[in-house]
């Protein structure tokens, strides 16, 4: 078994490079269906992640440098997210740009299983080549993403695509992980809808790099956009100034204007030395985040096999938790000298 999906890993890797092409099938429609396929394997199995994209044919030095940007969108639920991401895609197709995008939905606590009724919003899209659309269940996962969208998103960019739009389940108030995800995170607000204490509690007020007050259309936005101002300002001149926009998904309001700032945050990261380093953290995050899931994938066996009168004595009170967790981490790292 274990041979067979090395050969596996193997074919797709030459697909998603672009090295193999699938039997009367062009090769950009034969990467993308490689994509989908690398998807649904990291999804359902977190041991392939490491596997795929590590693999040698993925860091190549001849892939070029890309350039694709990741767009975060965000806020509370029912504030017009995937309506507005639909039209964000539809604004980028004009102006000639690839996008691909994520849309993650939540997961039911029993089943597991997501209704994933963004593609639903999106299916104007799914005859374009050049647009790419996958839903993922969050499978539990905090942060408002899934726990493949870092996965797929550096699968994604393997394609070249102009733009990657992750849009989040909602934020609650431990959802701001798209910040760590995203080059630039758009944050979605509804007017007069008392969503400036959830924001704070969540702690992405502080966050977000664009703030959109959206359904303007429906209610005047003045007082909520002279807050978010006021709560956002800074008075460091190197720092980025997030901008308050206001548009109107139902009327195609304000959205070439959302696209315009996305533009002018990405110049700030790649000439400005502050946004520069915020964006090098980001992505130390990331190698910090890819070295946590593969510790935990390794340590789930090693708690798997704690023995039942050490969880007894947890159960009683008579050890803890941490004390356990101390000596399978001095028993793995310090004794074996790592965690392979």
């Amino acid at each position: 078994m274990k041979i067979r999906q090395s050969i596996d890993i193997e074919s797709l890797v030459k697909l998603l490079s672009g090295s193999k092409c699938l039997e009367n099938v062009d090769l950009w429609h034969s990467r993308i269906r490689a994509l989908s396929k690398a998807i649904s394997f990291v999804e359902n199995d977190p041991l392939l992640a490491p596997k795929l994209l590590s693999h040698p044919e993925v860091r190549i030095d001849d892939i070029k440098v890309t350039n694709t940007r990741v767009v975060g969108i965000t806020g509370l639920p029912g504030a017009g997210k995937s309506t507005l991401t639909n039209l964000l895609v539809k604004e980028l197709r004009e102006q000639k740009k690839s996008v691909a995008v994520f849309a993650v939905d939540p997961s039911s606590a029993l089943s597991g299983g997501a209704i994933l009724g963004d593609r639903i919003r999106m299916q104007e899209h799914f005859r374009d080549p050049q647009v790419f659309i996958r839903s993922m269940g969050a499978r539990g996962a905090l942060g408002g993403v899934a726990r493949a969208t870092r996965s797929a998103i550096r699968l994604a960019n393997l394609l070249g695509f102009d733009y990657i739009l992750v849009e989040t389940v909602g934020i609650g108030q431990s959802e701001s992980e798209i910040t760590n995800i995203a080059d630039t995170t758009i944050l979605v607000l509804m007017p007069n809808s008392g969503d400036e204490i959830q924001l704070m509690k969540a702690g992405i007020l502080q966050l977000a790099n664009i703030y959109i007050v959206n359904k303007c259309d429906l209610s005047d936005a003045s007082r909520m956009i002279q807050e978010i101002k006021e709560n956002t300002a800074t008075e460091n001149k190197e720092q980025w100034q997030p901008p308050v926009l206001k548009t109107s998904a139902t009327n195609r309001e304000g959205i070439k204007e959302v696209i315009s700032q996305i533009f002018l945050h990405s110049e700030y990261e790649h000439q400005n030395k502050v946004g520069k380093e915020l964006r090098f953290s980001r992505l130390r995050k990331e190698v910090l985040q890819n070295m946590i899931m593969m510790a935990e994938m390794q340590f789930k066996k090693d708690v798997e096999k704690i023995s039942n009168v050490d969880i007894e004595l947890l159960f009683n009170g008579s050890t803890t938790a941490m004390f356990l967790a101390t000596n399978l981490y001095s028993k793995k790292i310090i004794n074996e000298g790592d965690i392979s």
